[in-house]
């Protein structure tokens, strides 16, 4: 930590430094109680030591190793939810997928019904074109039966 040094004599080598509630760092010379030495302020100390506590340590990491240590967190998050994305969107793909294919067999069957629609209709109107036409009614006249008219039972014998 090249920028890490004692705020009173500026020392950079020793062990035994304490940074105070005022943000200060001194060396042990400069101080370890009492008014802070170098703005005055009464303060506490905390000696700089593998004993801090995991919040405390994190003043004195490099700002480097912390934003790569976060930015690989933050990249398994990103891969996680982008992999969930994904499966989501497959899900609905597949969805939309079968939605196309029901759509167009029932457009096949509507079509196939259609036709026989129209069909029928061609068969009816001829029906009753035929049924209207005199050729239909019979030489006979008025006298005789019309084409839906059944025609007389036989006796049985």
């Amino acid at each position: 930590m090249e920028w890490f040094h004692c705020n009173r004599c500026f020392r950079q080598d020793g062990a035994a430094f304490a940074v105070t509630s005022c943000g200060h760092v001194l060396c042990a010379a400069c101080g370890a109680a009492g008014p802070c030495p170098v703005c005055g302020a009464a303060c506490r100390y905390l000696p700089v030591s593998d004993k801090m506590l995991p919040q405390e340590k994190l003043f004195f990491r490099s700002p480097a190793a912390i934003a790569l240590k976060h930015l690989a967190h933050l990249a398994q998050v990103w891969r996680f939810q982008r992999a969930q994305a994904q499966l989501l969107l497959a899900w609905h793909k597949d969805g939309a997928r079968r939605a196309r294919q029901a759509l167009e067999a029932t457009r096949r069957t509507l079509d196939a019904r259609q036709r026989e629609l129209e069909a029928l209709q061609r068969e009816n109107a001829e029906l009753r074109h035929a049924q209207l036409s005199p050729v239909w009614r019979g030489a006979a006249g008025p006298t005789s039966p019309g084409p839906l008219a059944s025609p007389p039972r036989r006796k049985q014998v």
